[in-house]
């Protein structure tokens, strides 16, 4: 794809739970930078609200997007929060799956759909 720049809608499963919300994604050759805010449901009563800082590459079709910082919005409790990398491969020019990992250890998987 010529553009991954604009916005995307974000779900993940992991260990813990569910994650959902926005990409927002610029393009300037194969290197990409952007944020995404997400509600991370750790469990039924305790959810919080990231926005995390990103650095990436398109190769091919691989994509890797790496956050280099992050800020919770919100969260009812003080709580100790690990920078997350996604892998993944573009589908077609509105979908991106693939695995994520934070430095706690912690898998997902993770889709990306562009919002047309």
């Amino acid at each position: 794809m010529d553009n991954l720049s604009g916005k995307w809608l974000y779900e993940e499963d992991y260990s813990y739970g569910k994650a959902k919300g926005e990409l927002f994604l610029k393009q300037i050759g194969k290197l990409l930078v952007g944020k995404i805010i997400f509600i991370e449901n750790v469990d039924t009563s305790n959810s919080i609200m990231v926005q995390e800082f990103l650095e990436g590459e398109i190769n091919g079709s691989r994509i890797i997007l790496q956050a280099t910082e992050y800020d919770i919005i919100h969260s009812d409790h003080t709580i100790s929060y690990e920078l997350d990398c996604w892998k993944g491969v573009l589908l077609n020019e509105y979908t991106i799956e693939g695995e994520s990992l934070d430095s706690q250890g912690t898998y997902g998987n993770f889709t990306f759909q562009k919002i047309k």
